[in-house]
């Protein structure tokens, strides 16, 4: 018995021993942190066709396409702070004039080929979107007269006619191609099915298939930012409901864009996050301030019109409040150059009434009527890209409470800038613009750009100060100047109030909780959704 004891004893020490071994070990990996490692695949649905893997073409031709963002890169991207990140480009120089910037080309930066990217990919796609036969309007003169030139394979430097100090928020939209591969082909072949295909670009992903319905991708093995995830597939759906079931039950991973009613709904879905920022979008009433129009030439108007809207209802009513109200020119997702003390006039219908009474309108048969004018006018906007044509109808609706009529006026978005913005021949319009990630809005607002074919559309006329504050704001690098001169800017534009500012919708995405690293910054544009692709991660090792 005695020995039987002792050989107990015996084993039982170094199997005490290795049992708290082992306890420390399983402690040890339990509590340790989880780490990424490659491997999954990322389903994300949208809604509609698949369009264009095109970036440039895509754009001009059929609506710009998220996907791009996968599969393609620009120089460099412009940060809701105002601060700027390099993409393909690892650093640049500015001259001290502000007129030269020089951009050094990652040394690591290479095509989904395995071809180095140079500074002649660079100039082939400047010189592309300059073509006098390039599709896209807007890109093509946001290019005008600057000049490209390739110092060496690793620099390209670019010439400004002038100072231009959001010229790094333009230089974002500009994807770049592969002139190795596309240069000396034809305008029309470029925009052509061809280069889509098999497109080559420098993003995280590439392509596999383009199956219609779906785009398959998978890891860049050539990318500089290379990602966790293995491949990615896109699915197309019909309809929001249709993805949104797709969603719940598991058939996909992600999806973007969600309207107010999808995004009530999937925060009730505890198996997706739901993430939202902020845009760089808002909506507005533009006025057409041309001397032969009877209406809006006092400010007076303008004002009454201002306090007769209720934005907190249009928010709440209309968009499901996934939107915030804008102010301004310059919307608030700008932080740093957003004056909260320049806002336009607050919903006040009773003293809208009185300013129309001091200005000759007064109310004749619940209709305001100066002699034998009626404040009556056309309200034109686009029927075909929801829900502005609901915003205008309750726009309309808070007008007549005041006695303004509005006769909301549908039109295709195409007939809405051709037949009415660009020849001046509108009312007042509802319009929504993107203002990017920069203030600089001297192309919308700055009296030279009034002419046909410009884009300041409302034709007020020049105020100096006005002008002065713009031409402030691009001429310096320096942020603080230029948000002063943009703050100032907002205070001289609040009080001739040539347009009234409605609302800044809200982005909303869906995102399976079985992916981490996910995150988005404050404000994007929808294709940034993608900004940090790089750092999701299905697979987890301790």
């Amino acid at each position: 018995m005695i020995r039987r004891g002792l050989l107990a004893t015996a084993v039982g020490v170094p199997l005490l021993a290795l049992l708290t071994v082992l306890v420390l070990v399983f402690r040890g990996v339990i509590l340790a942190p989880e780490a990424p490692r490659s491997g999954g695949t990322f389903v994300e649905g949208v809604v509609g066709q698949l369009g264009s893997l095109n970036p440039l073409f895509g754009a001009a031709t059929a609506g710009s396409n998220d996907l791009d963002a996968l599969l393609f890169e620009p120089l460099v991207r412009v940060l809701p702070s105002g601060s700027i990140e390099g993409r393909l480009a690892s650093r640049w120089d500015v001259s001290p004039d502000g007129r030269t910037y020089t951009f050094t080309i990652r040394p690591n930066a290479h095509w989904s080929d395995g071809t180095g990217v140079t500074a002649d990919d660079v100039v082939f796609t400047v010189r592309t979107v300059q073509d006098s036969q390039f599709p896209g309007v807007v890109l093509n003169q946001s290019w005008k007269d600057i000049i490209a030139t390739a110092v060496d394979s690793n620099h390209v430097r670019f010439a400004l006619p002038g100072h231009n100090a959001g010229f790094l928020a333009n230089l974002e939209l500009l994807d770049i191609l592969p002139g190795h591969l596309l240069a000396g082909k034809a305008m029309g072949e470029l925009a052509s099915a061809s280069p889509n295909l098999n497109p080559v670009g420098t993003g995280p992903f590439r392509l596999v298939a383009n199956l219609g319905d779906r785009i398959q991708l998978e890891r860049n093995p050539f990318a500089w930012r290379r990602p966790w995830l293995d491949t990615m597939t896109i699915r197309s759906f019909a309809s929001q409901s249709a993805a949104l079931d797709a969603l719940d039950r598991g058939q996909i991973d992600g999806l973007g864009n969600l309207t107010p009613a999808g995004a009530a709904q999937e925060r009730t879905n505890r198996q997706v996050s739901v993430l939202t920022a902020s845009t760089y979008q808002y909506a507005e009433l533009l006025f057409n301030l041309k001397t032969d129009e009877p209406y809006f030439q006092d400010v007076k108007v303008r004002q009454a019109i201002a306090k007769a809207i209720d934005r907190t209802a249009i928010i709440r009513d209309v968009l499901g409040s996934q939107a915030v109200p804008d102010d301004g020119p310059i919307p608030r997702s700008i932080s740093w150059a957003y004056d909260s003390a320049a806002q336009q006039p607050a919903y006040d219908p009773t003293a809208a009434g009185k300013l129309l009474d001091d200005a000759g309108w007064p109310l004749v048969n619940g209709i305001r009527t100066k002699g034998t004018v009626s404040l009556s006018f056309g309200l034109t906007v686009s029927s075909d890209v929801p829900p502005y044509e609901r915003v205008a109808a309750e726009v309309a609706d808070q007008l007549a409470q005041v006695g303004i009529v509005a006769e909301v006026r549908p039109v295709t978005t195409a007939s809405l800038i051709h037949d009415y913005l660009n020849p001046r021949t509108f009312d007042m319009t509802l319009t929504a613009f993107d203002n990017g990630p920069d203030p600089d809005v001297y192309t919308f607002w700055h009296s030279s750009q009034s002419h046909t074919g410009g884009f300041n559309f409302s034709g007020m006329k020049k105020n100096v100060f006005i002008d002065s504050d713009l031409e402030a704001g691009r001429n310096t690098l320096d942020l603080t100047a230029r948000a002063k001169a943009y703050m100032t800017f907002q205070e001289d534009f609040a009080k001739e109030i040539p347009a009234v500012f409605l609302y800044s919708p809200r982005y909303v995405m869906a995102i399976s909780r079985r992916f981490h690293g996910v995150r988005i910054d404050s404000a994007i544009e929808p294709e940034e959704r993608y900004a940090y692709i790089s750092d999701w991660y299905y697979e987890v090792g301790r």
